[in-house]
Protein backbone atom coordinates (compact mmCIF):
# COMPACT_ATOMS: atom_id res chain seq x y z
CA UNK A 1 0.00 0.00 0.00
CA UNK A 2 1.60 3.56 -1.03
CA UNK A 3 1.71 6.25 1.63
CA UNK A 4 -1.47 8.30 1.20
CA UNK A 5 -3.85 5.76 0.10
CA UNK A 6 -6.98 4.52 2.07
CA UNK A 7 -6.63 1.01 3.08
CA UNK A 8 -10.13 0.54 2.91
CA UNK A 9 -10.22 1.39 -0.74
CA UNK A 10 -7.27 -0.84 -1.55
CA UNK A 11 -8.73 -3.99 -0.12
CA UNK A 12 -12.06 -2.97 -2.14
CA UNK A 13 -9.97 -2.78 -4.89
CA UNK A 14 -8.56 -6.05 -4.24
CA UNK A 15 -11.71 -7.89 -3.56
CA UNK A 16 -13.05 -7.23 -6.76
CA UNK A 17 -9.55 -8.37 -8.59
CA UNK A 18 -10.64 -11.79 -7.18
CA UNK A 19 -13.54 -12.22 -8.39
CA UNK A 20 -11.46 -13.03 -11.83
CA UNK A 21 -9.46 -15.26 -9.44
CA UNK A 22 -9.50 -19.10 -9.26
CA UNK A 23 -11.81 -19.57 -6.34
CA UNK A 24 -9.85 -23.07 -4.98
CA UNK A 25 -6.16 -20.65 -4.74
CA UNK A 26 -5.67 -22.73 -1.53
CA UNK A 27 -5.91 -26.37 -2.65
CA UNK A 28 -4.29 -24.73 -5.56
CA UNK A 29 -1.21 -23.72 -4.01
CA UNK A 30 -0.82 -26.64 -1.71
CA UNK A 31 -1.31 -29.15 -5.10
CA UNK A 32 1.58 -26.91 -7.05
CA UNK A 33 3.86 -27.44 -4.00
CA UNK A 34 4.10 -23.69 -3.33
CA UNK A 35 2.76 -24.10 0.63
CA UNK A 36 3.86 -26.93 2.60
CA UNK A 37 2.76 -24.62 6.12
CA UNK A 38 0.55 -21.62 5.68
CA UNK A 39 2.50 -19.70 8.76
CA UNK A 40 2.12 -16.24 8.99
CA UNK A 41 0.28 -15.95 5.55
CA UNK A 42 -3.18 -18.24 6.00
CA UNK A 43 -4.37 -18.87 2.44
CA UNK A 44 -3.70 -18.68 -1.27
CA UNK A 45 -5.41 -15.16 -1.62
CA UNK A 46 -2.91 -13.90 0.71
CA UNK A 47 -0.11 -15.78 -1.06
CA UNK A 48 -1.29 -14.12 -4.20
CA UNK A 49 -1.33 -11.03 -3.01
CA UNK A 50 2.61 -10.62 -1.39
CA UNK A 51 3.62 -12.09 -4.82
CA UNK A 52 1.50 -9.94 -7.21
CA UNK A 53 2.83 -7.15 -4.98
CA UNK A 54 6.71 -8.09 -5.49
CA UNK A 55 5.86 -7.89 -9.00
CA UNK A 56 3.56 -5.27 -10.10
CA UNK A 57 5.09 -2.80 -7.71
CA UNK A 58 8.67 -3.79 -8.70
CA UNK A 59 9.34 -3.78 -5.00
CA UNK A 60 12.86 -5.00 -3.44
CA UNK A 61 12.44 -7.61 -0.91
CA UNK A 62 13.08 -5.72 1.47
CA UNK A 63 10.23 -3.65 0.91
CA UNK A 64 7.78 -6.46 0.00
CA UNK A 65 8.39 -7.41 3.29
CA UNK A 66 7.42 -4.00 4.76
CA UNK A 67 4.56 -3.67 2.86
CA UNK A 68 3.45 -6.88 4.08
CA UNK A 69 3.38 -5.56 7.73
CA UNK A 70 0.92 -3.02 6.37
CA UNK A 71 -1.46 -5.82 5.54
CA UNK A 72 -1.25 -7.38 9.06
CA UNK A 73 0.95 -9.99 7.19
CA UNK A 74 4.56 -9.41 9.03
CA UNK A 75 6.82 -10.80 6.97
CA UNK A 76 10.54 -10.95 6.79
CA UNK A 77 12.29 -10.62 3.50
CA UNK A 78 13.84 -14.25 3.79
CA UNK A 79 10.34 -15.62 3.95
CA UNK A 80 8.84 -13.65 1.09
CA UNK A 81 12.28 -14.87 -0.92
CA UNK A 82 11.11 -18.58 -0.16
CA UNK A 83 7.45 -17.54 -0.75
CA UNK A 84 8.66 -16.41 -4.52
CA UNK A 85 10.91 -19.48 -5.10
CA UNK A 86 8.16 -22.18 -4.49
CA UNK A 87 5.59 -19.60 -6.44
CA UNK A 88 6.42 -20.70 -10.31
CA UNK A 89 3.89 -23.62 -10.20
CA UNK A 90 1.29 -21.95 -8.39
CA UNK A 91 1.63 -19.08 -10.71
CA UNK A 92 1.37 -21.03 -13.98
CA UNK A 93 -1.98 -22.47 -12.73
CA UNK A 94 -3.50 -18.83 -11.99
CA UNK A 95 -2.28 -17.99 -15.52
CA UNK A 96 -3.80 -20.80 -17.34
CA UNK A 97 -7.34 -19.86 -15.14
CA UNK A 98 -7.50 -16.76 -16.59
CA UNK A 99 -6.08 -17.86 -19.69
CA UNK A 100 -9.23 -20.13 -20.36
CA UNK A 101 -11.76 -19.03 -18.25
CA UNK A 102 -11.81 -15.45 -18.03
CA UNK A 103 -10.15 -14.15 -21.29
CA UNK A 104 -12.63 -16.51 -23.53
CA UNK A 105 -13.89 -13.89 -26.40
CA UNK A 106 -17.82 -13.93 -27.64
CA UNK A 107 -17.65 -16.77 -30.31
CA UNK A 108 -17.30 -15.43 -33.63
CA UNK A 109 -17.50 -17.58 -37.05
CA UNK A 110 -14.47 -17.64 -39.36
CA UNK A 111 -10.72 -18.73 -38.33
CA UNK A 112 -8.64 -17.32 -35.19
CA UNK A 113 -5.79 -15.32 -36.25
CA UNK A 114 -2.43 -16.74 -34.16
CA UNK A 115 0.10 -14.61 -34.15
CA UNK A 116 3.61 -16.24 -32.84
CA UNK A 117 6.15 -14.66 -31.32
CA UNK A 118 8.65 -14.42 -28.60
CA UNK A 119 10.98 -11.51 -26.78
CA UNK A 120 14.02 -11.81 -25.31
CA UNK A 121 14.39 -10.56 -21.58
CA UNK A 122 18.07 -10.32 -20.14
CA UNK A 123 19.34 -10.68 -16.16
CA UNK A 124 20.48 -7.33 -14.83
CA UNK A 125 23.89 -6.68 -16.38
CA UNK A 126 23.25 -8.81 -19.20
CA UNK A 127 23.60 -7.57 -22.83
CA UNK A 128 22.34 -11.53 -24.07
CA UNK A 129 19.10 -13.22 -24.29
CA UNK A 130 19.01 -15.14 -20.68
CA UNK A 131 15.28 -15.88 -20.91
CA UNK A 132 12.69 -15.69 -23.68
CA UNK A 133 8.92 -14.99 -23.17
CA UNK A 134 7.30 -17.06 -26.25
CA UNK A 135 3.49 -15.71 -26.83
CA UNK A 136 0.66 -16.77 -29.34
CA UNK A 137 -1.50 -13.73 -29.57
CA UNK A 138 -5.21 -12.93 -30.65
CA UNK A 139 -4.94 -9.70 -33.00
CA UNK A 140 -8.87 -9.11 -33.33
CA UNK A 141 -9.74 -9.69 -30.11
CA UNK A 142 -6.33 -8.21 -28.37
CA UNK A 143 -5.26 -11.27 -25.80
CA UNK A 144 -3.09 -13.48 -25.29
CA UNK A 145 -3.80 -17.31 -26.18
CA UNK A 146 -0.72 -18.77 -24.62
CA UNK A 147 2.67 -17.51 -22.63
CA UNK A 148 5.67 -19.70 -21.88
CA UNK A 149 8.88 -18.33 -20.35
CA UNK A 150 12.39 -20.25 -21.22
CA UNK A 151 15.70 -19.91 -20.13
CA UNK A 152 18.09 -19.46 -23.52
CA UNK A 153 17.83 -22.25 -24.74
CA UNK A 154 14.22 -22.33 -25.49
CA UNK A 155 14.20 -21.66 -28.91
CA UNK A 156 11.42 -20.20 -31.12
CA UNK A 157 9.25 -23.05 -32.02
CA UNK A 158 5.83 -23.34 -33.45
CA UNK A 159 5.36 -26.80 -32.56
CA UNK A 160 4.66 -24.51 -29.04
CA UNK A 161 1.32 -23.51 -30.17
CA UNK A 162 -2.07 -25.80 -30.24
CA UNK A 163 -3.92 -24.38 -33.32
CA UNK A 164 -7.34 -25.74 -34.03
CA UNK A 165 -8.25 -26.87 -37.47
CA UNK A 166 -8.67 -23.79 -40.01
CA UNK A 167 -6.78 -21.49 -37.59
CA UNK A 168 -4.03 -19.20 -39.15
CA UNK A 169 -0.97 -19.06 -37.51
CA UNK A 170 1.41 -16.67 -38.49
CA UNK A 171 5.11 -15.90 -37.17
CA UNK A 172 8.11 -14.21 -38.45
CA UNK A 173 11.13 -15.74 -39.92
CA UNK A 174 12.52 -16.82 -36.63
CA UNK A 175 9.89 -19.22 -36.82
CA UNK A 176 10.13 -20.84 -40.54
CA UNK A 177 11.26 -23.82 -40.03
CA UNK A 178 9.88 -27.44 -41.97
CA UNK A 179 9.09 -29.15 -38.75
CA UNK A 180 7.07 -26.83 -37.52
CA UNK A 181 5.26 -25.60 -40.76
CA UNK A 182 4.49 -29.75 -40.74
CA UNK A 183 3.44 -29.16 -37.12
CA UNK A 184 0.79 -27.00 -38.03
CA UNK A 185 -0.39 -28.66 -41.17
CA UNK A 186 -1.30 -31.87 -39.16
CA UNK A 187 -3.29 -29.98 -37.00
CA UNK A 188 -5.53 -28.56 -39.70
CA UNK A 189 -4.23 -25.41 -39.80
CA UNK A 190 -2.65 -22.86 -42.07
CA UNK A 191 0.92 -21.03 -41.59
CA UNK A 192 1.54 -17.54 -42.43
CA UNK A 193 5.33 -16.92 -42.23
CA UNK A 194 7.94 -14.43 -43.95
CA UNK A 195 10.46 -16.08 -45.30
CA UNK A 196 13.52 -18.07 -44.29
CA UNK A 197 16.01 -19.44 -46.87
CA UNK A 198 18.56 -20.72 -45.03
CA UNK A 199 16.23 -22.47 -42.94
CA UNK A 200 13.82 -24.05 -45.63
CA UNK A 201 14.71 -25.76 -48.37
CA UNK A 202 11.81 -25.09 -51.11
CA UNK A 203 10.94 -28.05 -53.98
CA UNK A 204 9.13 -27.80 -56.41
CA UNK A 205 5.80 -30.96 -57.50
CA UNK A 206 8.87 -33.04 -58.77
CA UNK A 207 10.82 -33.25 -55.78
CA UNK A 208 13.52 -30.59 -57.93
CA UNK A 209 15.09 -27.34 -56.48
CA UNK A 210 13.93 -24.32 -57.39
CA UNK A 211 14.99 -22.10 -60.58
CA UNK A 212 15.04 -18.69 -57.58
CA UNK A 213 15.99 -16.39 -60.65
CA UNK A 214 13.16 -17.31 -62.72
CA UNK A 215 10.79 -17.00 -59.93
CA UNK A 216 11.90 -13.38 -58.93
CA UNK A 217 11.95 -12.54 -62.69
CA UNK A 218 8.37 -13.40 -62.75
CA UNK A 219 8.03 -11.46 -59.39
CA UNK A 220 9.30 -8.56 -60.89
CA UNK A 221 6.14 -8.14 -63.75
CA UNK A 222 3.98 -8.78 -60.96
CA UNK A 223 3.47 -12.74 -60.85
CA UNK A 224 3.49 -12.86 -56.96
CA UNK A 225 2.88 -16.42 -55.92
CA UNK A 226 4.58 -19.95 -57.07
CA UNK A 227 3.62 -22.95 -55.63
CA UNK A 228 6.22 -25.35 -53.74
CA UNK A 229 6.59 -28.22 -51.40
CA UNK A 230 7.95 -27.99 -48.13
CA UNK A 231 10.00 -31.67 -47.71
CA UNK A 232 10.65 -33.01 -44.16
CA UNK A 233 12.45 -36.75 -43.83
CA UNK A 234 9.79 -39.14 -43.11
CA UNK A 235 6.67 -37.07 -44.26
CA UNK A 236 5.10 -36.05 -47.21
CA UNK A 237 6.15 -32.58 -48.41
CA UNK A 238 3.74 -29.55 -47.62
CA UNK A 239 1.74 -27.80 -50.52
CA UNK A 240 2.79 -24.23 -50.29
CA UNK A 241 2.66 -20.92 -52.21
CA UNK A 242 5.41 -18.64 -52.45
CA UNK A 243 4.64 -15.06 -52.50
CA UNK A 244 7.01 -12.50 -54.04
CA UNK A 245 6.89 -8.98 -54.28
CA UNK A 246 9.61 -6.21 -55.05
CA UNK A 247 10.73 -4.00 -52.72
CA UNK A 248 11.29 -0.45 -53.41
CA UNK A 249 14.27 0.75 -54.23
CA UNK A 250 15.07 2.55 -50.71
CA UNK A 251 14.09 -0.09 -48.53
CA UNK A 252 15.83 -2.90 -50.48
CA UNK A 253 18.70 -0.81 -50.19
CA UNK A 254 18.75 -0.20 -46.52
CA UNK A 255 17.84 -4.55 -45.98
CA UNK A 256 21.40 -4.63 -48.10
CA UNK A 257 23.38 -2.57 -46.03
CA UNK A 258 21.88 -4.40 -42.63
CA UNK A 259 22.82 -7.63 -44.60
CA UNK A 260 26.18 -6.21 -44.80
CA UNK A 261 26.73 -4.92 -41.80
CA UNK A 262 25.32 -8.03 -39.51
CA UNK A 263 27.85 -10.18 -41.87
CA UNK A 264 30.61 -8.00 -41.16
CA UNK A 265 29.92 -8.28 -37.54
CA UNK A 266 30.77 -11.96 -37.64
CA UNK A 267 33.64 -10.98 -40.20
CA UNK A 268 31.61 -12.64 -43.19
CA UNK A 269 30.94 -11.73 -46.61
CA UNK A 270 26.96 -12.31 -47.48
CA UNK A 271 26.78 -14.10 -50.79
CA UNK A 272 25.49 -12.39 -53.98
CA UNK A 273 22.11 -14.99 -53.74
CA UNK A 274 21.21 -13.04 -50.32
CA UNK A 275 22.08 -9.79 -51.56
CA UNK A 276 19.55 -10.57 -54.31
CA UNK A 277 17.02 -11.47 -52.39
CA UNK A 278 17.34 -9.03 -49.92
CA UNK A 279 15.54 -6.78 -52.33
CA UNK A 280 12.09 -8.87 -52.05
CA UNK A 281 9.43 -9.11 -49.55
CA UNK A 282 8.97 -13.47 -49.43
CA UNK A 283 6.57 -14.55 -47.41
CA UNK A 284 5.50 -18.61 -47.37
CA UNK A 285 1.63 -19.79 -46.92
CA UNK A 286 -0.53 -22.83 -46.51
CA UNK A 287 -3.71 -20.54 -47.26
CA UNK A 288 -5.50 -21.81 -50.04
CA UNK A 289 -5.47 -19.27 -53.29
CA UNK A 290 -9.82 -19.78 -52.87
CA UNK A 291 -9.42 -18.61 -49.16
CA UNK A 292 -6.96 -15.94 -49.64
CA UNK A 293 -5.13 -14.44 -52.46
CA UNK A 294 -1.55 -13.63 -53.03
CA UNK A 295 -2.57 -9.39 -52.30
CA UNK A 296 -4.69 -10.75 -49.33
CA UNK A 297 -1.75 -13.10 -48.01
CA UNK A 298 0.56 -9.90 -48.29
CA UNK A 299 -2.13 -7.87 -46.12
CA UNK A 300 -2.63 -10.30 -43.80
CA UNK A 301 0.93 -10.52 -42.91
CA UNK A 302 0.75 -6.86 -41.73
CA UNK A 303 -1.20 -7.48 -38.57
CA UNK A 304 1.41 -9.43 -37.28
CA UNK A 305 2.99 -6.22 -35.97
CA UNK A 306 0.41 -6.26 -33.46
CA UNK A 307 2.12 -8.30 -31.44
CA UNK A 308 5.78 -6.36 -31.73
CA UNK A 309 3.45 -3.06 -30.36
CA UNK A 310 2.35 -5.99 -27.48
CA UNK A 311 5.83 -6.57 -26.52
CA UNK A 312 6.06 -2.67 -26.51
CA UNK A 313 3.51 -2.09 -24.14
CA UNK A 314 4.72 -4.90 -21.89
CA UNK A 315 7.99 -3.14 -21.72
CA UNK A 316 7.38 0.13 -21.80
CA UNK A 317 4.23 0.08 -19.49
CA UNK A 318 4.85 -3.20 -17.29
CA UNK A 319 8.70 -2.96 -17.02
CA UNK A 320 8.54 -6.74 -18.60
CA UNK A 321 12.19 -6.37 -19.47
CA UNK A 322 13.36 -4.74 -16.33
CA UNK A 323 14.20 -8.65 -14.55
CA UNK A 324 15.56 -7.40 -11.08
CA UNK A 325 17.02 -11.22 -10.15
CA UNK A 326 19.67 -13.46 -11.26
CA UNK A 327 18.06 -16.59 -9.53
CA UNK A 328 15.90 -18.56 -11.68
CA UNK A 329 12.79 -19.21 -10.05
CA UNK A 330 12.47 -15.44 -8.79
CA UNK A 331 12.98 -15.04 -12.52
CA UNK A 332 9.92 -17.58 -13.69
CA UNK A 333 8.17 -16.09 -10.34
CA UNK A 334 8.59 -12.56 -11.56
CA UNK A 335 7.51 -13.13 -14.87
CA UNK A 336 5.13 -14.86 -14.57
CA UNK A 337 3.10 -12.50 -12.01
CA UNK A 338 3.54 -9.85 -14.61
CA UNK A 339 1.77 -11.78 -16.91
CA UNK A 340 -1.25 -12.35 -14.54
CA UNK A 341 -1.09 -8.86 -14.28
CA UNK A 342 -1.38 -8.31 -17.95
CA UNK A 343 -4.00 -10.66 -18.20
CA UNK A 344 -6.13 -8.61 -15.25
CA UNK A 345 -5.63 -5.73 -16.73
CA UNK A 346 -7.42 -7.59 -19.94
CA UNK A 347 -10.16 -9.33 -17.63
CA UNK A 348 -10.85 -5.10 -16.45
CA UNK A 349 -10.96 -4.25 -20.34
CA UNK A 350 -12.93 -6.56 -21.37
CA UNK A 351 -15.58 -5.71 -18.23
CA UNK A 352 -15.31 -2.08 -18.87
CA UNK A 353 -16.35 -2.32 -22.53
CA UNK A 354 -19.47 -4.80 -21.80
CA UNK A 355 -20.89 -1.98 -19.34
CA UNK A 356 -19.95 0.75 -21.30
CA UNK A 357 -23.64 2.31 -22.32
CA UNK A 358 -22.04 3.79 -25.64
CA UNK A 359 -21.73 0.25 -27.22
CA UNK A 360 -18.23 0.18 -27.62
CA UNK A 361 -17.46 -2.04 -30.90
CA UNK A 362 -15.72 -4.66 -30.08
CA UNK A 363 -13.08 -6.59 -32.52
CA UNK A 364 -14.18 -9.45 -34.44
CA UNK A 365 -12.18 -12.52 -35.74
CA UNK A 366 -11.30 -13.11 -38.75
CA UNK A 367 -13.84 -14.84 -41.17
CA UNK A 368 -12.81 -16.94 -43.72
Amino acid sequence: MLPGMDKNLIENDWKYLCQFLPENLSEMAKASGAVDRWRNIKNGEELLRIILAYSMEDLSLRSTAAWSSQTDLELKDTSVLHRLRKAPPLLERVLAHLLTQRLKAEAAPGPEFRINDATVLSIPGSEGTDYRLHVVYDPAQCRLLRVEVTDHRGGERLDRDRPRPGDIVCGDRGLAHAGGIHAVSEAEAYVLLRMHWQNIRLHGAQGQALDMNAILKRADVGETGTIVYVPLPGKSPVRARLVIRPLPTQAANRNRQRLRRNAAKKSRTPSATALHLAGYFCVLTTLPEAVASDDVVLELYRIRWQIEMFFKRCKGLLHFDRLRAFDPDLVRAYCLAKLIEMTLIQCLHEEAISFSPWGVPRCRRLAA
